[in-house]
């Protein structure tokens, strides 16, 4: 089945209501299917990484717990220790991504450089 669409989720959320064991048939064959098309370089890690999303999906009490713990995990993988804002900045030199502080909220401040800046009113 297909994810293209409001219409693949109608379709998809039908079958989990209708056929729970059908669905779950379903969306293990749509996960193998995307990870075979990966490069099979990071087929592994791929794998690694769905099966500590089943894990978690597995141990939690409901699906919003699950949610909000895969959640996390995607957050971790972006800011915490060798995440992708480390290898985007890598070391030494000025961020090119630094997470900013204003008015209590955290936000995400990309740094420019000439070529990227466009003058206001200027064609892209």
């Amino acid at each position: 089945m297909e994810m293209n669409s409001i219409a693949d989720w109608e379709q998809w959320v039908k079958l989990y209501r209708e056929n729970p064991e059908e669905f779950e048939r379903e969306r293990l064959a749509a996960i193998e299917e995307l990870i075979m098309r990966q490069p099979v370089s990071i087929r592994h890690r791929s794998r690694q990484l769905q099966w500590r999303i089943d894990a978690v999906r597995r141990k939690a009490p409901n699906s919003l717990y699950s949610c909000i713990r895969i959640y996390d995990m995607m957050i971790e993988s972006v800011y915490g220790p060798g995440g992708l804002l480390e290898v985007i900045n890598g070391s030494g030199s000025e961020p090119l991504v630094r997470p900013r502080l204003r008015n209590g909220k955290t936000g995400l401040c990309l740094k420019l450089t000439g070529r990227e800046r466009k003058k206001p009113g200027s064609a892209s």
